[in-house]
């Protein structure tokens, strides 16, 4: 991600929808910086018959999951595994307590691991797996060695577990964004934008990739791939006045999203590679 003058204005998903909105609209400007009156919306794009896009952008995170990724990072984030060719995927549980695990045991648990040629490891199964408590014990929830990247090898990666969750079908879509549209946080989003001296007003909902939206989205996604159009409903709620436009951005470059124009209904965006 290219860095700005105009960056520091911004939070990460903020940047995010930057990056994946200009390809469409083209270089957009920071209108809510610091020293600005509050309330006034996040960025605006000239379009091409010169009236103007009024952009707010806003987001869906776990804070619970969120805390736990960035303390996480904070803890292992230069943490390698020497004279491993692999990368390592360390998943924890949502009890876990980074700060009671160290370095020193994260490298044993990972080099025992190796030592006897395992490629994973869960904190449940058989029993006679002495590899089952040591998870347990560290609030680990899996381990994978997968092939890794020339410069990458010994690369430890600490994170919070996956979710357990379906693929949101257009009606789960419908129920969720109907129920955020109302909530205390989209009608101010919406207010933002119906003060904007605008023609087009663009709503930008970033997920974080391990909320259950974020999630529900991208498997719904990747499931439409799988099985065809005919097995994907795509949303079919009409958003409110004053938008004309809608998008659900999924925070992970492997992702695509939705969007939703008043003049062509949804669509689904290609992944970004």
């Amino acid at each position: 991600m290219t860095r700005r003058p105009d960056d520091e204005h911004l939070d990460p998903y903020e940047l995010w929808a930057r990056e994946r909105l200009e390809p469409v609209l083209g270089s957009l400007r920071v209108i809510d910086r610091k020293g600005v009156p509050s309330g006034v919306h996040d960025f605006e794009a000239d379009l091409p018959n010169g009236t103007v896009a009024a952009i707010e952008v806003t987001s869906q995170v776990e804070s619970q999951r969120l805390s736990l990724a960035i303390a996480a990072e904070r803890r292992f984030d230069s943490l390698r595994l020497p004279d491993s060719s692999s990368l390592w995927v360390v998943s924890l549980t949502a009890g876990a307590r980074v700060k009671n695990i160290s370095h020193e045991q994260l490298r044993r648990l990972l080099s025992d691991l190796e030592a006897q040629g395992r490629k994973s490891a869960l904190n449940f199964g058989d029993y006679r797996d002495r590899f089952v408590e040591r998870l347990r014990e560290l609030g680990i929830e899996s381990v994978y060695r997968l092939e890794a990247k020339a410069g990458y090898e010994g690369t430890v990666l600490v994170q919070p577990g996956v979710y357990g969750v379906w693929g949101w079908d257009g009606s789960a879509i419908d129920a969720w964004l109907a129920n955020f549209l109302a909530s205390d946080q989209g009608i101010n989003k919406l207010e933002k934008l119906e003060r904007a001296i605008a023609v087009e007003r663009h709503l930008v909902i970033v997920l974080d990739a391990f909320s259950q939206a974020g999630m529900g989205i991208s498997v719904g996604l990747t499931a439409q791939y799988e099985r065809g159009p005919a097995e994907y409903a795509r949303p079919s709620l009409v958003p409110p006045k004053p938008l004309t436009h809608l998008w659900l951005l999924v925070a992970l470059r492997n992702w695509g999203g939705l969007r939703w124009a008043h003049d062509s209904g949804w669509g689904v965006l290609a992944a970004e590679g």
